[in-house]
Formats: C-alpha cells, sequence, structure tokens
C-alpha cells in the first residue's frame, strides 16, 4: 500500500466489525493509502476524520501518543476544537523515523481508542543527478 501525500489531508475511518472491533482506514481523495508519511522537508501533517455508519458514535481524536516523544521529529500536536482533525508539525533536521499512535474517545463507552501506529519518514533531501 503506498504512502499518504503528506501536502494533502489524510482522510481517516474508524470502523466497527461485526465483533466491535475497531478497523482504521487512510485515504486521500478516494485512494486508500497506508497513513504513513515520508518526508524530504518541514510540513504540517493533517489527518481529519471521516465518520462512518459504522463508526463509533460520537467519535473525536483528543492527541497523539509517541514511541519516543524526546525523537525531535514531531515538534507540535494541535487537535481541532471538534476533535475531528489532528496536525503533526514535523522537524525534518533529525532523519528517520518517528512513530505515534492518535488517541480517540467516543460516546458509546468512557474507554480511550488507541489507533495502529503511522509513522513519519524524515528522509535527508537526496539531490537529482
Amino acid at each position: 500500500m503506498p504512502f499518504c501525500n503528506a501536502a494533502d489531508p489524510i482522510e481517516t475511518s474508524v470502523t466497527l466489525d461485526k465483533n466491535k472491533q475497531a478497523i482504521f482506514g487512510y485515504a486521500q481523495s478516494g485512494v486508500v493509502c497506508d497513513g504513513n508519511v515520508e518526508l524530504t522537508e518541514n510540513t504540517t501533517i493533517t489527518y481529519v476524520l471521516v465518520p462512518g455508519k459504522k463508526s463509533p458514535k460520537g467519535l473525536r481524536l483528543i492527541g497523539a501518543g509517541f514511541t519516543n516523544p524526546f525523537d525531535g521529529h514531531i515538534e507540535k500536536v494541535t487537535v481541532s476544537s471538534d476533535g475531528q482533525s489532528i496536525q503533526l508539525e514535523n522537524n525534518i533536521e533529525n532523519s528517520g523515523v518517528s512513530k505515534y499512535q492518535f488517541i480517540l474517545e467516543s460516546e458509546e463507552n468512557d474507554l480511550l481508542l488507541v489507533s495502529p501506529d503511522p509513522q513519519i519518514v524524515n528522509k535527508e533531501d537526496v539531490p537529482p543527478k
């Protein structure tokens, strides 16, 4: 599955299967992508929740958790006031991979939902040959 394009908002869907297991999906303009982005410059990555018939009721983003919040890849996380989008500001000066998980809440219960871990890959800009 291809990486997502960081220049455009990444549509994020959460649906519940028949066993009430959460399934995360990512797309851009109707084209499925894997939720990951690869960057060669400082960028703000935006994920937008797209509710569906099988989404948990009242689902909203409340933040992001990081496997290593001190690696200098993501400098700032901003969640919209309605909880329907999240922005991650990336610092390209640190090459490598940063993994994170979205933290969500819903009206269905008091438990928090954590996404599988999308990642940002900071690549050094390679000059054209």
